[in-house]
């Protein structure tokens, strides 16, 4: 259900009931937002982020264990005019593993909430709308919270709708924070989401969040699939449609690879293409390795 905020947008809406999991499907139930009057989110829609997949980038072949192993970067852009903004239900130092994600339709990309902020500080943010969207869950091995269901990885053969190659159609939960800006210099202090461990996760309006293909978890497993020139890495981001954001249809990027194998047996991969990109930036120019 989406609930918004009337005229003024006071400061937070008053949650009066919250998500439950379902044991069949981890489903969440519905929230209950009080506000006066009350209005629908699509009210907001000009305060929406907008998310978009930066095409996978820096793909390499790993040998562990007797398995193989696609590593890539993967971005997530916001190149909408608001913020995408999760607040947890629940502090996220409490023991719980899960806990719900609210998204929060924010009047602007400040870091402080009106009426919070230090007295020196005069740009502040309002809610206008929130909603319960997805989960916050802990991942033990990277040690902090993700965002359920964030991105889908898959390998397809032929074409990027083609066919899945072998059980590579993997959905992935993200720490979301901002890592670089899709223009410019990324100065420290100019970010509103850093933490993973905090209340808040999210990416501001032109900021991207990546995945570095050396994390845990950044890879597709390619053990057996055969040698071939027609192989495409596909990264949609929020696959099910879960977020508020101003286009669905737009977040999809994709890069094609060849798989060869040497004389001795080791295989290369070798990029050969990428999706049409709005910007540079978005091609994945200027992503950083790190």
């Amino acid at each position: 259900m989406r609930v918004a905020a009337g005229a003024g947008f006071p400061k937070r809406l008053t949650l009066l009931g919250a998500a439950t999991l379902v044991a069949a499907g981890l489903a969440l139930a519905s929230v209950v937002l009080t506000s006066s009057p009350r209005a629908t989110a699509s009210s907001f829609e000009h305060l929406y982020p907008d998310l978009q997949t930066v095409v996978p980038v820096h793909l390499n072949l790993v040998n562990a264990q007797q398995r193989e192993y696609l590593r890539f970067s993967n971005g997530i852009a916001n190149t909408g005019k608001g913020p995408w903004a999760l607040r947890a239900e629940h502090d996220l130092l409490s023991p719980t593993q899960t806990t719900t994600a609210i998204q929060e339709i924010r009047t602007t990309n400040d870091y402080y909430e009106c009426g919070t902020q230090p007295k020196q500080v005069t740009a502040c943010y309002e809610i206008a709308a929130e909603e319960a969207v997805s989960l916050f869950e802990y991942h033990p091995t990277h040690k902090h919270w993700h965002t359920a269901d964030v991105a889908l990885f898959e390998v397809r053969q032929g074409s990027p709708t083609g066919p899945v190659v072998g059980e590579n159609s993997i959905k992935v939960g993200f720490c979301l924070v901002e890592v670089y800006t899709l223009e410019g210099n990324a100065r420290t202090k100019e970010r509103t989401f850093w933490d993973c461990h905090g209340s808040h996760q999210g990416i501001g309006s032109g900021w991207v969040d990546q995945y570095h293909h050396a994390t845990d978890g950044q890879e597709v497993d390619l053990t057996g699939v055969p040698d071939a020139d027609d192989y495409y890495l596909v990264s949609t981001s929020d696959p099910g449609n879960a977020f508020l954001e101003t286009d669905d249809g737009n977040n999809t990027a994709w890069v094609s690879f060849s798989l060869t194998s040497s004389s001795n047996g080791n295989r290369k991969v070798t990029v050969t293409g990428s999706s049409d990109c709005d910007t540079p930036a978005l091609c994945g120019v200027g992503a950083p390795n790190r």
